[in-house]
């Protein structure tokens, strides 16, 4: 790869403390609370509104993306070597940390040994999460759950919604914004919705998720909610129908709670492009038509502003080429992205431009 930052070396950043108790990860449960690359520079891939939850039975690690589902999970073996979480011949986990209470790992991906390409993350026990803010709620009997704090459906309704749907012949797209308000001292769960489209479909639609949903109170766990008297879940909800052949996508998320501004700058348009055009840069360099190159690789960012190493390499051909109008532009892309070393030249080289 043709970059212009130096590649750093990694034995001083993974040299792990012989100290750590692997013993702490049995049967144990973690919630993500950060995350970034190794040397510090954003995550492009993640969203801070994502959710991550690590379960570890013996040595079987869950990863759980979906706040409301309990049983929608990514689930692998692994083998556990010192500190390294081994999940395959080829990837694993670097333990940096673990506590009683806390859990930092490093991805290891044979192959992958830039500093901006290795993901860094922060846990903290699941447990200690959900008590911490119990206790900030004790006070309070009508509570709003967010990401890290919410009952969880035990079975996945939210895609048998979607089959029984299909099933009821419901050809058509609606959608719905609203809360699901349950009542743990009741034993009751109610939907509340607030109709964007009157048609008679999109109410059909709508009233058959509502009912799913207010007959299937036993399905919520509720563990460390019981003492409230009721939890408000904002939700958004999407059946999205291109044909008779199939619904094509069923979504429901929380809303509201998440209006950070660091979302927006990531974008991508067609990945399949941005490869596309990084490889004719690549060749356009490997040829010395730097011009050509340039244009190539802005093409490649243009289409996936995750493509970063698009913006470096236009860096390099940038600036020995004297060309440092055109350098500090791409450096102030990757300074946006909050990309650790093009932060830093762009610090060094354009803060006075």
């Amino acid at each position: 790869m043709y970059k212009f930052f130096l590649i750093l070396f990694l034995s001083v950043s993974l040299q792990l403390s012989s100290q750590i108790n692997t013993q702490l990860l049995a049967n144990s449960s973690w919630t993500r609370v950060k995350f970034s690359m190794l040397d510090g520079s954003r995550d492009l891939s993640q969203r801070s509104s994502q959710v991550l939850v690590w379960k570890i039975k013996g040595n079987n690690l869950c990863l759980f993306t979906d706040a409301l589902i309990l049983d929608k999970a990514s689930c692998m073996d692994f083998k556990l070597e010192k500190e390294l979480m081994k999940t395959s011949d080829l990837a694993g986990y670097q333990i940096e940390k673990l506590t009683a209470d806390s859990l930092v790992v490093i991805q290891r991906i044979v192959g992958i040994d830039s500093p901006d390409k290795i993901k860094k993350t922060w846990f903290i026990k699941s447990s200690i999460v959900l008590n911490n803010f119990v206790k900030e709620k004790k006070n309070d009997s009508i509570i709003i759950a967010s990401k890290n704090f919410t009952p969880s459906l035990k079975r996945n309704i939210i895609s048998e919604i979607l089959e029984n749907y299909s099933q009821k012949d419901f050809f058509y797209n609606f959608s719905s914004k609203g809360n699901i308000l349950i009542f743990p001292k009741k034993q009751k769960v109610e939907v509340e919705t607030e109709y964007k489209d009157e048609t008679k479909a999109n109410q059909k639609g709508i009233a058959f998720f509502k009912t799913t949903i207010e007959k299937n109170y036993h399905l919520w766990d509720l563990t460390g909610f019981e003492s409230f008297e009721k939890i408000i879940i904002p939700y958004e909800m999407s059946i999205k129908n291109g044909n008779r052949s199939g619904l094509s996508t069923m979504g429901i998320r929380f809303y509201g709670f998440s209006n950070d501004a660091k979302e927006f700058p990531v974008f991508t348009k067609n990945k399949f492009a941005s490869t596309d055009n990084f490889n004719k840069g690549m060749d356009a360099l490997n040829k010395q038509k730097f011009d050509n190159a340039i244009y190539f690789f802005n093409e490649a960012y243009d289409n996936d502003n995750t493509n970063t190493d698009a913006l470096y390499n236009i860096v390099s051909i940038s600036l020995a080429q004297n060309k440092s109008d055109i350098a500090c532009t791409a450096l102030k892309k990757l300074n946006d992205l909050e990309q650790t070393e093009g932060a830093k030249l762009y610090s060094e080289k354009c803060a006075e431009k």
